[in-house]
């Protein structure tokens, strides 16, 4: 009969200990911002991922899905506000990306401002419960712009 309460008074606590701890949530890794979708003939994508090498910056378009890796070559300021410059491998001109966090975007401009695209946060999970969900994937504005963040504070 001694063994029922201690067992009892074991479990009890085990529950406690378990439940007092909060349960975290899986570190985000990845985000991208998109120009259009994936249906449009000329969608583009900006993705931020953080490997154990360190963090990664690809542009990928429909005609090379896989992407490129783009290579940043620094930062400056442009009206108050810290801004990325990267090479596309091939291209000479440099690219810059800017933070539009109101509007939940990143910008990037071409040095002689032929190009300018406005890149949205993605989604990636299931739509009207298709797809699958991804948990290291970061879907909402501030745990996408962490992962900006820390690439752009990355390279100075």
């Amino acid at each position: 009969m001694v063994r029922i309460p201690l067992i009892l008074s074991l479990l009890l606590s085990i529950r406690l200990s378990v439940s007092s701890h909060p349960t975290l949530a899986q570190e985000k890794t990845s985000a991208f911002f998109m120009v259009g979708d994936y249906a449009s003939p000329d969608w583009e994508k900006l993705v931020f991922a953080k490997t154990k090498a360190g963090s990664v910056l690809t542009y990928a378009y429909k005609q090379r899905e896989d992407g490129v890796r783009l290579q940043p070559v620094g930062s400056r300021s442009e009206a108050g506000q810290q801004v990325l410059l990267v090479r596309i491998p091939g291209i000479s001109q440099p690219y810059t990306i800017r933070r539009d966090r109101a509007g939940g975007r990143l910008i990037m401009t071409s040095q002689d401002g032929r190009y300018r695209k406005l890149f949205k946060l993605g989604y990636e999970g299931p739509v009207n419960g298709v797809g699958t969900y991804c948990a290291t994937c970061a879907n909402e504005p501030a745990d996408a712009f962490r992962l900006v963040d820390a690439y752009f504070s990355a390279v100075r």
